[in-house]
């Protein structure tokens, strides 16, 4: 299936989301801080990231800045996950690009449905820009 990106400063969170994901065929790949998330990003070609809001030194919503930023990156879709559930949060990640949002602890179902459209959105937008 796809190349999922999950970004958190947790652990846990990782591990969690990533045993929901991999029985799905995806490719799993994590980092622990957004910095670390920006290299890996720029030497690899992910179909979605997950992204947690709360992390020390660079927040979830700077990374999205910069990724959406760059051209290169631009069209990668973005899942926040957080612990935030206010209005403003969300309205917040919709505003500076994220593609969908889903609060922790999240639900299994959910985050394997909207993973799965997020990552055929990607290929067939890939395939639509560059007829691959």
């Amino acid at each position: 299936m796809g190349k999922i990106l999950i970004v958190d400063d947790t652990a846990k969170n990782i591990q969690m989301a990533m045993n929901i994901l991999k029985n799905e065929g995806h490719r799993m790949f994590y980092a622990q801080s957004g910095s670390k998330a920006l290299q890996l990003v720029l030497e690899n070609d992910f179909d979605l990231i997950l992204l947690d809001i709360m992390m020390p030194e660079m927040n979830g919503y700077d990374v999205c800045k910069e990724l959406k930023a760059n051209d290169k990156t631009k069209n990668i879709p973005i899942i926040f996950l957080s612990g935030k559930d206010s209005t403003k949060d969300i309205e917040e990640a919709y505003e500076i690009g994220g593609s969908d949002y889903v609060i922790k602890p999240f639900i299994a179902i959910e985050l394997i449905t909207k993973a799965n459209i997020f990552v055929k959105y990607k290929k067939l937008l890939f395939k639509e820009i560059y007829g691959e």
